[in-house]
């Protein structure tokens, strides 16, 4: 048993049922999708939802098998996927809130309806607790960090996904040893309404790990929280100048300890900060307080990766605080702030 990611530890061993999985489980009423129908779609959700938290406790105590399920044609995970896309008419998915129609433009991510991905195999890098993760790396992202490791996926439209397919491929790589199906990025947020009409074709119960800069929106955490086993979030600045400045994101706080809460409230988390140079004391300090005393307990993933990729590389002049990797004084002080505020460390 995993501290901090018990009920993704038993999902794991099959004696929990993945959280998307139940979802399937519980009939939903299917509604013409137009201009008129979202509210009735949303005060459905939210009836649903009651039922949803009732079933997770109900399955979790009785230990029901996952081979015992029956699925109606069209249910809460349905539901949820149709909300989804109707939302991209006026697209609120991220804190950014272009509420651009997706369906004919294009917001700051650059994404429209279809959804691409770069990649997707079984990640042996993840965190331990995570491997073999069977990882997809979808295109685009909605930040724009001037360090991003991973531009060659953010700036790119790769492979066209194709929701049916990519259900089998999940399930084929289950029965290759993946322990779970890790949606990443880029970020997968954007792609929210791709990854759950995705997961309507996924038949086994397979823990979903969402792999997030945790910039979503209320709303789109209110009808996505409930496929997801485990939050794998980023929390990168401990206040709003820095985020302004290497991310281009605002009100970077308020949103990301919301979201944290919110997950931590209704899944499991575990947490990740990439620790950068000359940014202990604004960021790693404040972000481990905070974590201490807000989600006690989660799994805390201190990073040392950092190197100066993209436009820090580019251009090591206009970006000189960040322009190098770590000291060894610079990770020492990382572990010893994690020591302070008694970290529940991934090893």
């Amino acid at each position: 048993m995993i501290p901090g990611l018990e009920r993704y530890s038993l999902v794991c061993e099959g004696k929990r049922i993945a959280r998307f999985l139940i979802a399937k489980t519980i009939e939903a009423e299917k509604t013409e999708c137009n201009d008129e129908t979202l509210k009735e779609m949303l005060k459905q959700h939210s009836e649903l939802k009651k039922e949803f938290r009732k079933l997770v406790k109900e399955f979790d105590e009785e230990e029901t098998d996952a081979g015992e399920l029956e699925f109606p044609e069209y249910s809460f995970l349905h539901l949820k996927a149709d909300i989804l896309r109707e939302m991209l008419h006026g697209c609120t998915f991220c804190e950014r809130r272009c509420g651009v129609d997706r369906y004919t433009s294009k917001g700051f991510c650059r994404c429209g309806v279809k959804s691409y991905y770069a990649s997707e195999f079984l990640h042996m890098g993840e965190e331990p607790e995570l491997i073999p993760s069977h990882t997809i790396f979808f295109n685009r992202c909605t930040f724009s960090c001037v360090f991003c490791q991973n531009y060659d996926i953010v700036y790119d439209d790769d492979y066209p996904v194709n929701p049916e397919e990519m259900a089998k491929v999940i399930e084929i790589r289950f029965f290759q040893g993946s322990r779970n199906v890790n949606f990443v990025g880029g970020n997968p947020d954007q792609h929210a309404h791709t990854i759950l009409e995705i997961l309507c074709h996924v038949s086994l119960s397979i823990p979903v790990v969402w792999n997030s800069n945790m910039y979503h929106s209320e709303e789109l955490a209110e009808v996505v929280e409930d496929v997801v086993d485990v939050w794998l979030g980023d929390f990168k600045y401990g206040q709003d100048s820095c985020a302004e400045r290497y991310s281009r994101v605002k009100n970077y706080w308020k949103v990301v300890t919301r979201n944290f809460k919110r997950a931590y409230e209704n899944g499991e988390v575990l947490l990740r900060h990439l620790v950068m140079p000359n940014n202990l004391e604004c960021c790693t300090y404040r972000i481990a307080e905070w974590v201490s005393r807000n989600i006690p307990g989660v799994r805390f993933n201190m990073m040392f990766q950092y190197r100066p990729e993209f436009m820090v590389r580019q251009h090591p002049e206009k970006w000189k605080g960040i322009a190098r990797r770590l000291t060894k004084e610079e990770m020492e002080r990382a572990m010893e702030i994690a020591r302070i505020f008694d970290l529940n460390l991934v090893e």
